[in-house]
């Protein structure tokens, strides 16, 4: 049986997009609380609040250690107000980032395993081969 083109072409999408966008996430990655002084300046990180790629996210994969930012233990007040801008501003890519990673049973589970609640997920960041996840 030989489909029509524009049917074989929709199938194989349909295909791709089904399929798991990462890989299995290092079940042994070392999650390790940021605290005060390892706060990155804000400055740096309303710029990467909601901006996001599948690759970004691919990182998490190859990381042995995770380093994990409470953003509202981690900044003052005004800092929050700034992150909660950036957060309401990039809505629709803090949406669909967060859907990725939910979409992604490996990656869903490892955010679970590690009681990393993904709602809370405003950036994920890997500096210099430093994986970083921010939560407000």
């Amino acid at each position: 049986m030989h489909l029509p083109l524009k049917t074989t072409a929709s199938l194989i999408l349909v295909a791709m997009l089904a399929a798991p966008a990462f890989a299995a996430t290092n079940d042994s990655a070392t999650v390790v609380n940021a605290v005060q002084t390892d706060a990155v300046p804000i400055s740096t990180l309303t710029p990467i609040i909601g901006n996001w790629a599948a690759a970004d996210l691919s990182f998490l994969d190859k990381a042995s250690s995770i380093k994990v930012f409470d953003t509202k233990s981690l900044y003052n007040a005004a800092d929050l107000k700034l992150i909660a801008s950036a957060e309401t501003n990039r809505s629709m890519q803090l949406n669909d980032m967060r859907k990725a990673i939910l979409g992604d049973a490996a990656l869903a589970a490892w955010f679970k395993a590690h009681q990393i609640d993904v709602n809370r997920v405003v950036a994920v960041n890997d500096p210099s081969g430093n994986a970083q996840i921010f939560l407000y």
